[in-house]
């Protein structure tokens, strides 16, 4: 598949263009772009036309302004991706549609209305899952291994910080998943509201410590606190990108003799704690079997059209965007 910023491509023969995709073009614009295909769609490969793609607003925020550190090119590299992080791009993750055929799938890919991709990129649903909690599948994926990684046991103490998409999604699944309760740790109003609207704990008192607690917010004051609030033999597990961003933290303290720790979880490998059982195909099944329940339809509060998409992504830079939890873009 190619699609270049101005339009053009190697042999117009050969190529066709078909709907849409997303490029962020500098470091304060965004817009939708033709989305150049091949003709033929060769037998290893299937078109299908995405309903609804998510937008991750941590990750794609550091993409759309250029921000992504040299060192960490190479791994932030995604499926079907085209330009390159100094931008101009065409970023994006998760995505939901379907085929010709009727069948739907998960699927990684920028945003983008009509794409083709490999078989063996594709992930067939049969669950009956609603096409708008397709795309979450990804960042339940990274739910699970954060909950895998974290190791804890049926008396553990938890808590969140940071109650945003993946907060969320975390808090939703430890108490489905899991049965486990779990703090909320929030400074944001309307966020600490929606948690405990939601039958979480956002008023945990400040002497308050935890075995474990999961930080999302992406900041060093998040992170701080997270340390500053473990009983002993207590861990973090860090689920923020930091990007180009450095992070500055007191190790002095109750760091070394309370033996805390700190543990990065992320989801481009099964969590070693059940890769002897679980493989990438058990974990989606898990998360798209979980994403089933109702519960999960109150975290999504903010779906956009096509239309909306490059004023969001202005209102991402800026760190302006209204309030919600997770974003999705509407196609049809």
């Amino acid at each position: 598949m190619f699609l270049y910023p101005n339009g053009e491509c190697n042999n117009v023969n050969e190529y066709i263009v078909l709907g849409s995709a997303l490029w962020h073009i500098n470091a304060e614009t965004s817009e939708w772009q033709d989305a150049i295909l091949e003709k033929t769609v060769a037998q290893d490969s299937l078109m299908l036309r995405t309903h609804f793609s998510m937008i991750s607003t941590g990750t794609e925020r550091l993409v759309a302004k250029g921000e992504v550190p040299m060192s960490m090119q190479n791994i932030m590299g995604v499926p079907y991706m085209d330009g390159a992080f100094s931008l101009p791009i065409k970023f994006g993750y998760a995505c939901g549609g379907q085929s010709d055929e009727g069948k739907v799938y998960h699927y990684m890919h920028p945003h983008q209305d009509v794409c083709i991709l490999k078989k063996d990129a594709l992930f067939e649903l049969n669950n009956g899952l609603a096409p708008h909690k397709i795309p979450l599948v990804s960042n339940m994926e990274t739910v699970l291994n954060a909950i895998w990684d974290s190791e804890y046991l049926e008396t553990s103490s938890i808590a969140i910080c940071g109650f945003g998409n993946v907060g969320s999604l975390l808090a939703n699944t430890l108490r489905l998943y899991a049965e486990k309760e779990v703090d909320v740790l929030e400074k944001d109003t309307w966020r600490k509201d929606k948690a405990q609207s939601m039958g979480w704990n956002a008023n945990a008192e400040e002497e308050k410590r935890y075995d474990i607690i999961f930080h999302t917010t992406g900041t060093s004051a998040g992170l701080q606190y997270c340390i500053d609030h473990l009983n002993e033999e207590g861990k973090v597990i860090e689920l923020s990108w930091y990007g180009t961003k450095k992070v500055s933290l007191s190790l002095g303290e109750a760091f070394h003799y309370k033996r805390l720790s700190i543990k990065s979880s992320q989801v481009s490998k099964v969590s070693p704690i059940v890769s002897h059982k679980i493989d990438y195909t058990k974990r989606k099944e898990i998360a798209a079997d979980l994403l089933l329940d109702s519960s999960y339809d109150e975290l999504i509060a903010n779906v956009v059209s096509k239309k909306e998409v490059p004023l969001l992504f202005k209102d991402l830079r800026n760190n302006s965007m209204p309030n919600g939890l997770i974003w999705l873009i509407k196609y049809n």
